[in-house]
């Protein structure tokens, strides 16, 4: 390659990468924006009700999420963290089970399938009386309720990316001899993998609105718990203060998920 062809290649390379960061900047100053407004339409609002017990200024929030932080709330975020882990862990692993048998065996899916499509739009609320009947008012409510809704997600988009498989892979599989296990674990695993992955992201969703509306209703711990705690005393700006945090922590789990999405999908130009 000529000197004229490398310094053209640099300068390609140095402009990409320049066009690369503008955008970043864009899109975080966008996002900045948007939080911006939304406090300002909060801090409207509030004044235009003029009733601070019922809706608390932002700054009232921020006051209060500090006398938060350096207090109970730790034990109170650990709590929902392991419900969520515990859950999730039992969704996920459930759905995904569900999904590959299914696959496996076509008799099975004929079965499993429609218990799925009866169960799936029901929501994991609509099971909080049978949960306290079973386990009443303890951890394994927000567990059980987390496990439910996260399973669909997953169970669906895994079994959707399964179909979508290329067939001339798995013919090519079978005609090298791969014995069935193989299959599953080298062709149609990776193959489905971004829908395996879209799917977690979905079951994450719903199962941290489980949680949160399992241990409003039914936990002894946990940010949900807190918010009924506070409730209680009509301590509304610590009330906000909490969903504050729910969210912000929902917004950083997500992100790790992607991020996760991200690296595992580098070979799919749609990820990339």
């Amino acid at each position: 390659m000529s000197p004229a062809n490398v310094k053209v290649t640099h300068g390609a390379t140095r402009a990409g990468r320049a066009r690369h960061l503008l955008l970043a900047l864009r899109s975080v100053l966008v996002s900045v924006a948007g939080i911006v407004a939304v406090v300002l339409i909060w801090s409207l609002v509030g004044r235009l009700l003029a009733h601070p017990s019922l809706l608390p200024s932002p700054v009232a929030v921020l006051g209060a999420l500090r006398v938060l932080l350096a207090g109970e709330i730790g034990a109170d975020i650990l709590a929902s963290i392991v419900h969520l882990a515990a859950g999730y862990s039992i969704g996920v692993v459930i759905g995904l089970l569900l999904a590959v048998l299914c696959a496996r065996f076509e008799n099975l899916d004929v079965f499993i399938e429609p218990v799925i499509e009866v169960l799936r739009p029901i929501s994991a609320i609509a099971w909080i009386p049978i949960a306290l009947l079973m386990f009443g008012v303890s951890e394994s409510v927000p567990i059980f309720l987390i496990a439910y809704a996260a399973t669909f997600p997953i169970f669906v988009n895994t079994l959707d990316g399964v179909r979508r498989l290329d067939r001339l892979l798995l013919n090519a599989a079978r005609s090298l001899g791969a014995s069935g296990n193989f299959i599953v674990t080298h062709v149609v695993i990776p193959g489905a993998l971004p829908y395996v992955l879209t799917g977690a992201r979905l079951s994450l969703g719903v199962a941290w609105m489980a949680m949160v509306a399992g241990e409003l209703v039914g936990g002894d711990a946990g940010l949900g718990w807190r918010i009924m705690w506070y409730q209680e005393f009509f301590a509304m700006d610590k009330v906000m203060a909490i969903i504050l945090v729910i969210g912000v922590l929902g917004f950083v789990a997500d992100a790790a998920l992607r991020g996760l999405q991200r690296r595992l999908l580098g070979w799919n130009p749609v990820e990339s």
